[in-house]
């Protein structure tokens, strides 16, 4: 894709998503080496913004479809949209699939099924990818559809669609079936019903960009309010214990998503230049994703060998070693032929311009709402 035709707000706001799910994680594994460390006022504050930043991952389906729907807009969908998505996308989940089974392979029968689960099941933090694969169908089977349908009517189905199948979930007991405590701790995850909300809205928010910034600058008081309002209730709702899911599958999330998501967008429409880091970690923020993880785990590990006493900060190590070491090696793997198929190719980056404004870039039907 041509540099004319991307979005500058999206590469902030995937590089934002990209580093938040990093340092939930972080918070997630550090924060139970050194709980013995810390007061616990420490405790809650940053239990509760571990609780915040599960807004990561929903982000990142919403941003996918975004990009597909504003790129292919007034064009046909190309003929290798899946392949390339295949090689470079779901191949190098299957060999994180099968990296993270290898801790479970004390013999060759547990190590089959860990593989099998993590690359069929999502049993590892990259099940983000299963779900992304179920939306590139979607979009392809029903775009031409949706374009003519009101985009309320759409998204006020998909949501209500997406917060009965959470709230099921989130708030009923395992049932007595087989594997019903699978089902209710991770496997929900997986099936599209949970996601549909932000598929559909990235799908109406990038098919009418101009005019949705356009209606966030408008709405500016709103959109600024937002994100306090659906973070106070996240957070009311969690420590109440009205719902305990410590997830991002959580019916609160998907309010809290959008908000944080069209804060962000907000703001960036403002900026004339996007931060050369930011736009960094965006090209790596797919690699990150998917390596992060080993590496948390590898410095927990040595931290429990070796303990430092580091308090509190220790979580930001591990946030900035994590980081830091999975970009060191995405780079040096894509400097290899085959290392692309292995953490996935780094993204294109985005050449700031001086003066960046919104026009309609195409003649595009009126926005039925």
């Amino acid at each position: 894709m041509k540099n004319n035709t991307m979005i500058k707000e999206v590469f902030l706001l995937r590089s934002i998503a990209c580093l938040s799910i990093v340092l939930l994680h972080a918070i997630e594994i550090g924060i139970e080496s050194i709980k013995y460390e810390i007061g616990s006022f420490t405790y809650l504050v940053f239990d509760s913004i571990h609780v915040f930043l599960y807004y990561g991952t929903p982000m990142f389906i919403f941003i996918s479809e975004l990009l597909i729907a504003y790129s292919y807009r007034k064009k046909n969908i190309p003929k290798d949209f899946l392949r390339k998505r295949f090689t470079f996308i779901f191949i190098p989940f299957l060999c994180m699939a099968l990296f993270y089974s290898i801790p479970y392979a004390s013999t060759f029968q547990d190590w089959v099924l860990k593989f099998f689960l993590n690359a069929f099941i999502g049993d590892f933090h990259g099940y983000f990818v299963l779900i992304i694969f179920q939306f590139y169908l979607l979009h392809l089977f029903f775009h031409h559809y949706l374009q003519r349908v009101k985009p309320r009517v759409i998204i006020t189905i998909s949501f209500l669609l997406n917060a009965g199948y959470l709230a099921f979930f989130n708030m009923t007991e395992p049932y007595n079936i087989l594997y019903s405590e699978y089902i209710w701790e991770r496997f929900y995850w997986i099936p599209f019903f949970g996601w549909i909300f932000y598929f559909s809205l990235g799908y109406y928010c990038g098919l009418y960009y101009e005019r949705f910034i356009s209606g966030l600058k408008k709405h500016k008081a709103a959109v600024t309010a937002l994100p306090i309002v659906s973070s106070t209730f996240l957070l009311y709702v969690y420590h109440s214990e009205l719902i305990t899911v410590h997830s991002s599958k959580r019916i609160d999330m998907m309010l809290h998503t959008a908000a944080i998501g069209f804060f962000i967008l907000y703001v960036t429409s403002y900026m004339k230049k996007i931060p050369n880091f930011l736009i960094f970690i965006s090209q790596y923020s797919f690699g990150i994703y998917l390596l992060h993880f080993f590496y948390l785990l590898l410095f927990d590990a040595i931290y429990n060998i070796y303990p430092g006493f580091l308090g509190i900060s220790y979580v930001f190590l591990l946030f900035f070693g994590s980081t830091t070491c999975s970009i060191i090696t995405i780079y040096h793997l894509n400097n290899w032929k085959y290392g692309k198929y292995i953490v996935g190719k780094i993204g294109a980056g985005y050449k700031n311009k001086a003066n960046t404004s919104y026009t309609v870039a195409y003649k595009q039907k009126p926005l039925q709402s």
